[in-house]
């Protein structure tokens, strides 16, 4: 995902990227495109990217098992400094450009904020009740004739105690 910055006067630019998901080298969770929208302010000195990603993934859920579709959106700012010799920066949105360059390569950075949005709990939707603890039926599809029994053998030792005096 190349932004060539030379094609574009100084000012506020909207630019509107797609890319295939292998391209970007993404596994099999992700499909279809990875869609970008940059708001590009470019001045003298500096060059401010915000960009909006958009990915379609496709992920199992950790409460049912059940395989669903859900869309990864997130955003990023990205500022460049113009600089004649090179810099190496260990700041997050922050980097160098020489100034022979003529271009922006955001695939990495593209490819990394979309990794960090991947929420850690994976739900079908937020009222996912899951699998039966017993027989393991699909509690989203249908309810089951199961007890539910919620014991926690960390409090045994103390029931004993109880029932012994």
């Amino acid at each position: 995902m190349i932004i060539k910055y030379t094609n574009f006067s100084d000012g506020i630019h909207q630019i509107n990227l797609a890319e295939p998901v292998e391209k970007l080298g993404f596994s099999d969770q992700f499909f279809g495109l990875v869609d970008v929208v940059c708001r590009m302010d470019k001045s003298i000195h500096q060059i401010v990217i915000d960009c909006n990603i958009n990915v379609n993934s496709k992920t199992i859920c950790d409460r049912c098992t059940s395989e669903f579709i859900s869309k990864i959106s997130t955003q990023f700012q990205m500022t460049y400094i113009f600089s004649k010799e090179h810099h190496l920066s260990d700041e997050l949105n922050f980097r160098f450009l020489s100034t022979e360059d003529d271009k922006i390569d955001i695939g990495k950075d593209v490819k990394e904020y979309i990794q960090l949005a991947v929420p850690m709990k994976k739900l079908c939707k937020d009222d996912c009740e899951g699998l039966c603890p017993k027989c393991g039926i699909n509690l989203n599809e249908k309810h089951c004739d199961c007890k539910s029994e919620t014991s926690n053998d960390v409090w045994e030792p103390l029931k004993k105690l109880k029932f012994n005096n």
